[in-house]
């Protein structure tokens, strides 16, 4: 069966474990003639989950109606191997059986969390929210014989439901004097230069490099929707003067304006992003295929930067975080700043979060009055393009 109080395999319990293992072949053996009774029923099989186990755990929900009052650790931990094999190739499952993807995942976050840490849960839920925001997913095709829902998208409810217990228990119901982890490791460290001081000393970096950026060949760029704003560029660009940086690595991609901004500053740009649209790759690379110096990546930046930087042991780095976003962004800030080539970390749209940014020794962001006042004329291309939504708020941190 299915369901059971943990994944069983034949020497009982089984712990988490990779796409292929014991539990899931058990489970497949003792459930694929289920797949006959549901020919036709729209999903087919991807590298890691066959047809016949997205069949077998449709029966399972169809028989069971879903978790029991207070059995809802037992119901994720049920789950919790037919999605990581499904995580293991989420593109494609997603793509084989985008509503049994979403389901199994849903309901296997909690036990994913306790096993494998936010880490992994989270970035689960950036990626299909990407995913499912831009359109990727589309539904799987019902029978032409079906006069009613069915299949997977019977069980939508339950789905969500169980996303929603999930982000409820993560960080609504949270006691609120808990102290405040920074996924990091270290402790919260404050500013020790009084403000104004900051902005003297940024007032004299930025002045010294204002007539280099302007003549550096930005403003005959293409600008584009959702990208760093000139302004934000600049200051990106002194920083990297200030600090003597020869090679940036990006995380976020997009369609590559920053990332040729960064390749005039720059002697090596590897910029890394999931791409999960062939488009918006394809802009990238377009748009970029000119820049001798730069070169994309796809892949995830959490674990392709510590990669890249371990590569660079001897030069001076300076790091963009456009993705991921908000508090996964500055925990992967945290992490990458304990690398000693690593001049600063640079993280877009963080005016949410300035205060912990804060805590955390972040010395300057760019909507900062002064800075504005002073320098938010470069960004008059943009302000003369009513049809673009561009920029945000980048904050620094060493």
């Amino acid at each position: 069966h299915f369901g059971s109080s943990a994944p069983r395999g034949p020497a009982g319990p089984m712990p988490l474990e990779p796409a292929r293992g014991a539990a899931r072949l058990a489970l497949h053996a003792a459930c694929w003639w289920l797949a006959a009774a549901d020919a036709g029923w729209g999903c087919g099989g991807s590298g890691t989950v066959a047809a016949e186990e997205w069949a077998a755990a449709l029966h399972f929900l169809n028989e069971s109606g879903g978790p029991s009052a207070g059995a809802f650790d037992a119901w994720s931990r049920d789950w919790a191997p037919l999605a990581q094999a499904a995580a293991s190739d989420l593109q494609g499952s997603l793509e084989a059986c985008p509503e049994g993807t979403v389901a199994a995942l849903a309901h296997a976050l909690p036990a994913l969390d306790a096993a494998r840490g936010d880490a992994l849960s989270l970035e689960l839920v950036k990626y299909l929210h990407h995913h499912l925001s831009g359109g990727g997913a589309a539904p799987a095709p019902a029978p032409a014989s079906a006069a009613r829902p069915w299949g997977w998208q019977r069980h939508w409810l339950a789905a969500v439901a169980s996303l929603l217990r999930f982000v409820y228990a993560k960080w609504v119901n949270v006691p609120q004097d808990a102290p405040r982890g920074d996924g990091g490791g270290a402790d919260p460290v404050a500013v020790a230069v009084a403000p104004g001081v900051l902005t003297r000393h940024h007032g004299l970096l930025f002045r010294a490099h204002l007539d280099e950026f302007v003549r550096s060949g930005v403003y005959d760029l293409d600008i584009a929707e959702n990208s760093v704003l000139f302004s934000e560029a600049f200051a990106f660009a002194a920083f990297c003067r200030l600090h003597g940086v020869g090679a940036v690595l990006e995380s976020g991609v997009y369609r590559g304006f920053s990332t040729e901004v960064w390749s005039l500053f720059a002697e090596e740009v590897v910029a890394v992003d999931l791409f999960p649209g062939a488009e918006v790759l394809e802009a990238a690379r377009q748009r970029l295929r000119r820049r001798a110096n730069v070169r994309l990546v796809r892949g995830d930046g959490k674990a392709q930067l510590p990669r890249l930087l371990e590569a660079r042991s001897g030069a001076r780095v300076a790091v963009f975080i456009d993705g991921p976003k908000g508090e996964l962004a500055i925990r992967l800030a945290l992490k990458l700043r304990e690398y000693p080539q690593v001049a600063f970390v640079a993280m877009h749209d963080m005016a949410p979060y300035r205060g912990a940014l804060r805590e955390h020794g972040a010395y300057f962001f760019t909507d900062e009055p002064w800075f504005q006042r002073e320098y938010g004329h470069l960004d008059e291309p943009f302000k003369r393009r009513t049809d673009l939504q561009a920029g945000g708020t980048m904050a620094f941190i060493s």
